[in-house]
């Protein structure tokens, strides 16, 4: 009888870990989610779902999801590092609280969960680690530094973590997605400093569901990186391989992609009125 898995989602509340929890939970998963107090509606979720109210700036809610990680009665074989935040701003004018939290969220939290599942997993020697960062992780985004250094350091952490676990049948994997249509990027776009590489390149953002389809297809084959759209994520990794160019190829695709961010912000003026 083959017994079923669980998954353990950060930011299930979200558009796309709202999507991924669906795709899971078809693939025959048992769910475990988790998100901000007050942020996850049970009705929207299977029956069986299990709620963990936890904000991932504090540590002791990182605390009681490191214990869960590691109840080997009721083990989890996949880990999600899905929450994030990404909120744009000079580094000279936004303030040191901002800083800090984009990395306790989007590095620190994610280190920390993978760190316990981890320690669970070699000693079944089994399961996934799977982390959604960004082509920023990849690409730097100008007024996003905090952002874009978070999601550089969680590359390199899931590319050695992936070194250190392979020993022991445990797999470790990333989506480096570009735009995702979802309630952080159009929080990101109403703000003056939004990023237009955010459509440089793309017709128009990624829907959650093909972002979800996509994560499911990175699981089965298990690669370490996910580059989606492939195209922008090679592009970017050729780009920082010389690091002069960096600037003119900025300027390049700042200005290609500002004509599709004010096409998207009056799409979304237009949905409102």
């Amino acid at each position: 009888m083959m017994l079923t898995k669980r998954v353990l989602i950060t930011g299930a509340a979200g558009g796309l870990g709202h999507a991924l929890a669906a795709s899971l939970a078809a693939s025959g998963y048992h769910l475990v989610v988790t998100d901000r107090p007050g942020t996850l509606e049970t009705a929207s979720f299977p029956a069986g779902t299990e709620f963990i109210d936890a904000d991932l700036l504090h540590a002791e809610d990182i605390g009681r999801l490191a214990t869960r990680l590691g109840d080997q009665e009721k083990p989890i074989d996949l880990l999600i590092n899905n929450a994030g935040i990404g909120i744009p701003g000079s580094v000279t004018d936004v303030s040191a609280d901002l800083l800090a939290r984009h990395v306790m969220i989007n590095l620190t939290a994610p280190m920390q969960l993978s760190q316990a599942a981890a320690q669970a997993m070699t000693k079944r020697r089994d399961g996934q680690i799977f982390s959604i960062v960004s082509l920023a992780g990849i690409f730097p985004l100008k007024d996003s530094a905090a952002y874009t250094a978070s999601k550089f350091g969680l590359r390199g952490f899931m590319a050695a973590l992936s070194l250190e676990l392979a020993p022991y049948g445990v797999r470790v994997g990333g989506l480096y997605p570009s735009a995702i249509d979802t309630d952080m990027l159009r929080a990101e776009m109403a703000h003056p400093d939004g990023s237009p590489l955010n459509f440089a390149g793309s017709a128009e953002p990624l829907s959650t569901a093909a972002t979800a389809e996509a994560v499911m297809q990175a699981l089965i084959r298990g690669t370490l990186e996910t580059q989606l759209p492939r195209s922008e994520g090679l592009m970017a990794g050729l780009v920082m391989s010389f690091p002069t160019l960096l600037r003119p190829v900025f300027s390049y695709l700042e200005r290609q992609g500002n004509r599709k961010k004010q096409a998207f912000l009056k799409m979304l003026e237009a949905n409102t009125d």
